[in-house]
């Protein structure tokens, strides 16, 4: 891997580590300093995902006009002032709006980074560069629920400070990555031609993306509070549990970049999305430590297979990278303010359980719907 590389990796790990510690230390912070309840606390999760995809959007059409190291500073100066704003106010109203900031914020940062670091690449190369990028930020994700989890118990600032003093750093590393060819991409990349194999698989995939977040978004935002109501877990534990997932994730994505049996299959696309189903069916019966960790096992591996899936074939052979990956941000967030915002208020008004066994049937019906018209999807596109 060349130094470009192995530096968007870094700085992709700890742009995810210190977000997750944020988004996990947020669902207590909000719990105990404001007392809001299970369906607020799913809308405020809600709140940055919504303004992340509509931002992607509204700025789709001028993103490739914007400097490397200009996306760099409004992603990551953005996302530090709004979470420091958050820790020096009493006002919920105000908390909320820089939430929406935060979610601004970061639309700047991920199609940014997952574009550079695919920049030029088709093929085995272009599989070798989504996995350095997905193993990097689903390893800051993995170790960011446990670290953000014993932090919390000592202060429930304190994660969410110190991701601020991260995003300075990372600001101030990347900036002076892309002032070495600081050129707007439209110059740069404004012709490209799709080199690699273009697939319509890449709408489903993105489909079981979609999917997948919701029930991530479940798992990260849900789920700890669940564990402290219902189960008397507090932070830490928690946090530990859900290391399984990152743990599982990280290692998953390594060995899907050695396999090729997931590329342009759609069997395989559908057999991972019915794996939902069966695992969530579950999850409202487990009760012991132990059997919380392999369902996060089970689903990190599944998470990972979902996700390199979605971004594989949404990049390849797309002639303009960075609108497939505004697709792709675009629609796993809409799945994570799904999973946060109606996983919320079902848990508040039903239970958990009424959570898990809707994911099963909707992740079945998504499996039922992409099955019933093979031959459109599996036909090869003309273009990206």
């Amino acid at each position: 891997m060349d130094k470009k590389k192995l530096f968007l990796c870094f700085s992709s790990f700890l742009s995810q580590f210190s977000i997750c510690m944020i988004n996990f230390a947020m669902i207590y912070y909000l719990r105990k300093n404001y007392g809001l309840s299970s369906g607020a606390i799913g809308i405020a999760s809600s709140i940055y995902t919504v303004t992340y995809f509509i931002s992607c959007l509204l700025i789709a059409p001028f993103y490739s006009r914007f400097s490397r190291s200009l996306k760099a500073f409004l992603a990551f100066f953005g996302m530090a002032a709004s979470n420091i704003a958050i820790l020096n106010t009493s006002s919920i109203a105000v908390i909320f709006i820089m939430l929406g900031i935060y979610g601004i914020s970061m639309s700047f940062l991920w199609p940014n980074i997952e574009d550079w670091i695919t920049e030029n690449a088709e093929g085995r190369e272009l599989a070798r560069a989504t996995n350095a990028f997905n193993f990097s930020w689903s390893f800051g994700a993995g170790l960011s629920t446990m670290a953000a989890g014993f932090l919390a118990e000592v202060s429930l600032s304190l994660p969410i400070a110190l991701s601020c003093f991260f995003f300075i750093l990372i600001m101030l590393f990347l900036i002076l990555l892309a002032s070495r060819n600081n050129a707007p991409e439209s110059i740069k990349k404004e012709e490209a031609v799709a080199k690699g194999r273009p697939t319509e698989l890449r709408y489903i995939s993105w489909g079981g993306n979609f999917l997948n977040y919701i029930c991530y978004s479940l798992v990260i935002n849900i789920f700890p509070l669940y564990a402290m109501d219902s189960l008397g877990y507090g932070e830490s534990i928690s946090g530990s549990l859900l290391l399984f997932r990152g743990v599982a994730t990280c290692i998953s994505f390594s060995i899907f970049s050695r396999l090729k049996f997931w590329q342009f299959r759609k069997s395989v696309i559908l057999a991972s999305q019915a794996s939902l189903a069966l695992v969530f069916i579950t999850l409202p019966f487990l009760r012991s430590k132990v059997l919380f960790a392999l369902f996060f096992l089970i689903f990190g591996v599944i998470f990972a297979l979902l996700y390199e899936m979605s971004i594989f074939h949404g990049a390849s052979g797309s002639a303009n990278r960075s609108r497939a990956m505004i697709i792709h941000e675009v629609l796993l967030n809409i799945g994570s303010v799904i999973g946060s915002a109606a996983g919320g208020i079902v848990y508040e008004h039903f239970s958990f359980s009424a959570i898990s066994f809707s994911l099963a049937s909707l992740a079945l019906i998504f499996v039922l719907l992409e099955s019933i018209f093979p031959l459109r999807l599996s036909k090869p596109l003309k273009k990206a």
